[in-house]
């Protein structure tokens, strides 16, 4: 189906079917800016594809002109699979996808402005603590009981803050040796990057903001291309993503400029729709500010905030006690979750004296549930940290209680899979010294530490990778 048949055949009564009244305001608004309020369960990915596809639908822009941001991998081919059954085909223009891989597909275009060439590899955090490892052990930095971790934490966080290892140097207290350790280590690390021609995580979206301020002919190209830009669970957003939407819809300066062709009239900023909710964040210790959603419409001047407060997905007794829960946090729109399932079964609520009576009391739940014809694999548990499996396992199996823990390695994170990746990733990238220090005795073919070590010096000495 080409465009104009999409836009001859749309039918916006039928898009709008089902929506309550706040949906439906939240899918036909169209001021420059809205905060789109959306308790759990209360349809917000519906409204957030039903939003796309009324821009679309209503000629307001094409499929290449919207950027749809969402969190994580399956969040975006989730929103991906609800466009397109709205819109067929014509969905695939749509740039819907997550911050890393939305800077990745800029980067890859444009990184030739910042020194690295355009097949530049990403390192994940296991291959960023490798070089940490490395690096303290080298610099004699593990003196001061400096772990990789440790330091990958302290430098991702400067990164989110957009703090660079000159600009961190700077900043720290000369007299702390530690402090003068991770400076030192930063400075190597991203030393390392460059020679490596990589990108770690926190820099796919650092170094995208660095372009566009270098290079504003750059930045106002992105501006004019994104007329409607969409960002899902905004509560999670740290500085550094903040910054990029920020720049994405700034005015265009007069030198770069242009024409609305649907419009005749100069371009105006990109509109700008972020959904959140501050009662659901949670990754503050990543480097989240809440005061990203918290003071949106001081940020964004007349902005309107929409409240989804119907809930689709619990009974009543169980958004009674959330909604006292939540009633107590700070700075926060006076939001009141409710549903017409009715009560619902009554919440039961137990507290016990260690970690081990809490599992004991689960399993005896489950043993009753069981007893009352319920399968055992229609039970879950659901528990905060990985630290509780250990009492839950020790109790389930002197309780013959069949169990499985879902999770476990991630693919991408196998180790024959990393050590695929780093063959593709060293032919790819001649650069990588990473990725050939991963291959190099796999399969194993005698190569120690000490002759890995003399390689290394070699390639130094006569400027090789």
């Amino acid at each position: 189906m080409s465009t104009p048949q999409l836009f001859n055949s749309f039918n916006e009564s039928r898009l709008l079917d089902g929506l309550n009244p706040q949906q439906r305001e939240a899918v036909l608004y169209r001021g420059q800016a809205l905060l789109i309020v959306a308790g759990a369960g209360s349809g917000k990915t519906s409204v957030l594809t039903k939003r796309i596809a009324h821009l679309l639908g209503m000629k307001e822009a094409w499929p290449s002109q919207i950027l749809a941001i969402t969190f994580t991998n399956k969040a975006a081919a989730e929103m991906r699979h609800r466009v397109r059954d709205l819109l067929g085909g014509e969905a695939d223009g749509i740039w819907l996808k997550t911050f890393h891989s939305a800077c990745v597909a800029i980067l890859r275009r444009e990184s030739e402005r910042l020194g690295h060439n355009p097949n530049f590899t990403i390192y994940d955090s296991g291959d960023s603590r490798a070089i940490f490892k490395r690096l303290i052990k080298d610099l004699g930095a593990d003196l001061h009981k400096l772990t990789p971790g440790g330091v990958s934490s302290v430098i991702s966080n400067a990164k989110n803050e957009l703090i660079d290892s000159e600009q961190f140097s700077r900043n720290i207290d000369t007299s702390d040796p530690v402090q003068r350790a991770i400076a030192s280590i930063y400075s190597s690390y991203q030393g390392e990057l460059r020679r490596n021609n990589a990108f770690d995580f926190d820099d796919l979206i650092g170094e995208t903001v660095h372009l566009f301020r270098a290079f504003p002919a750059v930045a106002a190209q992105y501006q004019r291309k994104f007329r409607h830009i969409l960002v899902d669970e905004y509560q999670d957003t740290n500085h550094a993503q903040y910054a990029l939407i920020r720049e994405l819809t700034k005015e265009l300066p007069a030198e770069y400029s242009d024409v609305d062709p649907r419009t005749g009239e100069l371009l105006r900023p990109a509109s700008l729709t972020v959904v959140g909710d501050s009662d659901q964040s949670i990754y503050a210790f990543r480097g989240a500010d809440i005061r990203n959603i918290v003071e949106f419409e001081k940020d964004f001047n007349g902005a309107k905030t929409i409240l989804l407060e119907q809930n689709y997905r619990s009974t009543n007794n169980i958004l009674k006690a959330a909604n006292s829960v939540i009633g107590n946090n700070f700075d926060r729109p006076n939001k009141n979750l409710w549903s017409d399932k009715g009560d619902g079964e009554k919440i039961v609520g137990y507290t016990g004296y260690s970690g081990h009576d809490e599992a004991q009391f689960i399993a005896d739940e489950i043993n009753e549930l069981h007893s009352q014809g319920i399968d055992y694999r229609d039970i879950a548990v659901f528990y905060r940290t990985n630290s509780q499996t250990r009492a839950l396992e020790e109790i389930f199996i002197r309780s013959a209680l069949p169990y499985r823990v879902v999770g476990g390695t991630k693919f991408y994170e196998r180790a024959e899979i990393k050590d695929a990746f780093g063959y593709l990733v060293a032919i790819s990238n001649s650069k990588d010294d990473l990725a050939l220090r991963r291959i190099l005795n796999v399969p194993k073919r005698g190569i120690g530490d000490a002759s890995e070590t003399q390689i290394a010096k070699h390639a130094e000495k006569n400027n090789l990778s």
